[in-house]
């Protein structure tokens, strides 16, 4: 039994016979009731006594602040090598089929990748280019190619990006230059060397030309001769050209501002002008003083860019404006050059997001006439899935509700998948008519290969009717499912889809990489990744948890599916503290099987916290009507879904209810302030990167959910701003709240943070914590900053979430 507990029998035997002391006292109240309100010190003391007598093992905190020997912490999750294991990206088969190229990272450092070569038949690999042996020195970015990462949301270094040329040369920029590796010679050349920094570099098909965009200017350098050629020189402090606007880049998936044509004689190119939108400056406040940063960041409700789109042909020369219609406030979408090169297909967006609107345009008279257009009454989600015909071009819709493929001509819209599956991707379409994609058909939280084909059946299957005996038939779209074990398949397919590099991670697999026949069966691997004895993360394999598995109903019907991670050492009839970590906005999907983005989790479960996720109505990957919810009113389904998760978590026997936290970063963040001043279902919470008013958020991503924050504007919708506005709710904010913001976050702006301790402090307020990072984005690159970000993540928990008087 233990003398402690013998001392917790003995005191609460002298505190009981003190309280019947104190009831015997002679000015007690004659009528024999003890005076409660007279006498503080009773109730005190009463609590003591039963404090006393509660078993040890339902009064004792749980939580760690050291988890020992074999228990991640923040500063294990951060370090190298990577408890993840050998990492490989951006996989490509060779043109030859013979064998492999990669991007790996180091052992050392696994965010410094190398150029890898992997045969398909062994599995056997080669380095190709070493980054830090090539450059020499460290590699300094740009701020635009800063930005450009962070858009893609590119945390690496070194080589992080590589095209083929041709069936012998490989192109990658690094250092702000391009350079070719010939593999015949196993040797790199330097193609520029310039004092500028060349982004988004891209080859031509015929591989004949590289052509990049330095200074907000274009260019091409002929691959023979070496001559570089300037196709534009317009740029200026306002105007860019060839580059993606940030909303552009941000929301709508479109990360490169010129296309070459197929025969390498023409590029197309947007030139957009930032001049109507206003500066945001953003003070970077370091040990060494203080830098400040305009930015032009488009605010909900304020102008954007303006684009024109043209056309340039690479041997020089004027440019050819298209004409894309009278409305300037738009955003273009998706730019593609027909198979023939006689056409561009241009995608536009509407300012409001309800109206998609694909442009043709003729290339003999630079002509541009309206091919196809959808609309929704809500908002449209541009998928970058855009592949051009002679004909038309096919492209991934949503116009029934559900993710499917569709070839688009003059003749309509035709279905290419089964309504029996959600695409996600569309990974190869074969010269038979073939299609290989990525998506879902019984299982969200599992992504799977799938071959799609056009087949006759016997009419009266697949509940069509009609009489078998008779021969009667009928074409159907059948989706055969290649992959097998639950979890995230990928696949990077060949030119004529006969192979594949099939990437696959789950609960209890690290990502790994192999090569496979496009029936599905194995061929050699290029990393297996395989839990051993020498894996990084052998030592944590005894702690592993695996995530446990169930569904809730919100209050429309709608299946809602969640996650909950518990302790290695919960035991029956001990209540924890537990912390929700969520996100709940649009386009994202947390619960889902996989290995990665896991990890805070299982960190967080090691110190002895019960972890909880649950996906609420608004979140992707579940079909538009799920989204909808979200449609002027974006905080207000999310909160009635994470609140039925945080009532069904409470009353689990493992639960201390009143102990409960909520995490979450950006929309996830805005969730934390939204959830903790709304609610009375969490002690505290940690908000990270959170918007606070969405009228301080930009334009394209706002104005898709909420509309137009001008009263007076077309677009706008009373009470949207307000109901999804953190301020509207904040005196309901009582609880502890740490909040963690990088100091130079281009995406979510500091001034979202800045307006919140602003008004926290005008109530009187002493319940925010504040935690900044100088020179930091909306995701973290520096280790040191990530550890210190989970570090105080998990403090902050372990001290607003543990009993006071835990032993």
């Amino acid at each position: 039994m233990g003398a402690r507990y013998l001392s917790h029998l003995f005191l609460a035997a002298s505190l009981s016979g003190l309280l019947v002391a104190c009831n015997d006292a002679p000015d007690r109240p004659p009528s024999g009731d003890v005076d409660i309100e007279s006498n503080e010190t009773v109730p005190a003391l009463q609590k003591a006594a039963s404090d006393a007598l509660t078993p040890r093992g339902q009064r004792r905190s749980y939580l760690v602040t050291d988890p020992g020997p074999g228990k991640l912490t923040p500063e294990r999750l951060h370090a190298s090598p990577s408890i993840d294991g050998l990492s490989l990206s951006d996989a490509k088969i060779a043109p030859s089929g013979e064998f492999v190229t990669v991007l790996k990272g180091r052992e050392d450092d696994a965010q410094q990748q190398d150029l890898w070569a992997y045969d398909i038949e062994t599995g056997e690999g080669r380095l190709l280019v070493s980054s830090t042996d090539l450059l020499g020195e460290p590699e300094v970015l740009s701020e635009e190619e800063k930005n450009r990462r962070e858009r893609q949301r590119q945390y690496a270094s070194g080589i992080v990006d590589y095209s083929w040329v041709g069936g012998d040369l490989l192109m990658f920029p690094l250092g702000g230059d391009i350079y070719l590796y010939d593999l015949a010679t196993e040797d790199a050349r330097q193609v520029t060397a310039t004092a500028g920094f060349e982004t988004d570099p891209k080859v031509s098909s015929d591989g004949s030309l590289i052509a990049y965009v330095r200074d907000d200017e274009l260019y091409v350098k002929d691959l023979e001769t070496g001559l570089e050629r300037q196709l534009t020189n317009s740029a200026t402090e306002t105007i860019r050209n060839a580059t993606a606007s940030f909303v552009v880049q941000e929301e709508l998936d479109r990360d490169t501002g010129y296309w070459i044509s197929p025969d390498a004689n023409r590029i197309a190119y947007t030139q957009i002008d930032e001049s109507p939108i206003a500066i945001e400056t953003r003070a970077n406040i370091g040990p060494d003083g203080i830098t400040t940063l305009d930015q032009r960041y488009p605010f909900a409700g304020t102008d954007n860019a303006t684009v024109r789109l043209g056309v340039v042909r690479t041997s020089g020369g004027s440019t050819r404006w298209i004409d894309l219609g009278d409305d300037d406030d738009i955003y273009l979408t998706r730019v593609a050059w027909a198979p023939d090169n006689s056409a561009l297909y241009a995608g536009i967006l509407s300012r409001d997001n309800q109206t998609h609107t694909v442009y043709r345009v003729n290339l003999s008279d630079y002509r541009a006439e309206v091919f196809y257009e959808e609309t929704s009454p809500t908002w449209l989600n541009i998928r970058s899935d855009f592949t051009p015909l002679e004909g038309g071009f096919r492209m991934i819709s949503e116009r029934d509700g559900m993710r499917r493929y569709y070839e688009i001509t003059e003749d309509g819209a035709q279905q290419l998948t089964p309504s029996d599956i959600l695409v996600d991707t569309i990974r190869c379409s074969a010269t038979d008519g073939t299609l290989y994609v990525s998506g879902w058909r019984d299982d969200p939280l599992s992504t799977h290969l799938f071959k799609v084909e056009t087949m006759n059946v016997l009419a009266h299957e697949d509940g069509a009717g009609g009489d078998a005996s008779e021969g009667q038939t009928d074409t159907r779209l059948i989706a055969t499912q290649i992959s097998e074990t639950p979890g995230q398949h990928g696949a990077a397919f060949d030119a004529d889809c006969s192979r594949y590099l099939g990437s696959y991670s789950n609960d209890n697999t690290p990502h790994q990489v192999r090569a496979f026949n496009a029936d599905g069966s194995p061929l050699a691997w290029l990393s297996e990744n395989a839990l051993d004895d020498s894996h990084p993360y052998a030592p944590y394999l005894d702690a592993h948890i695996i995530p446990e598995y169930g569904t809730l109903t919100a209050e429309d019907g709608s299946e809602l599916h969640y996650q909950l991670y518990k302790p290695t050492d919960l035991k029956s009839g001990e209540r924890r503290a537990s912390v929700t970590i969520v996100y709940g906005g649009p386009g994202v999907q947390r619960v889902m099987n996989r290995w990665q983005r896991k990890h805070l989790s299982r960190m967080l479960a090691h110190h002895g916290f019960v972890v909880f996720a649950v996906d609420g109505r608004g979140s992707t990957n579940r079909g538009k009507a799920f989204e909808d919810v979200l449609h002027r009113a974006l905080g207000r389904a999310e909160v009635v879904d994470q609140t039925l998760g945080a009532e069904w978590l409470k009353q689990q026997d493992f639960i201390d209810p009143d102990r409960m936290g909520v995490y979450g970063w950006s929309y996830g963040g805005y969730m934390v302030l939204m959830m903790l001043a709304q609610t009375d279902l969490y002690a505290s919470g940690v908000s990270g990167a959170p918007v606070t008013d969405w009228a301080l958020y930009d334009t394209a991503y706002t104005e898709r959910y909420l509309g137009d924050p001008r009263p007076d504007h077309p677009n706008h919708t009373d009470g949207a701003y307000d109901g999804g506005s953190v301020f509207t709710w904040l005196d309901g904010l009582t609880e502890p709240v740490l909040v963690i913001h990088g100091m130079a976050d281009d995406n979510v702006v500091f001034r979202h943070t800045v307006k919140l301790m602003d008004a926290m402090q005008k109530r009187g307020r002493h319940n925010l914590d504040l935690m900044t990072y100088p020179g930091e984005k909306h995701g973290f690159r520096a280790d040191t900053s990530r550890v210190h970000r989970d570090r105080q993540i998990l403090e902050f928990f372990l001290e607003t979430l543990d009993l006071p008087d835990a032993d």
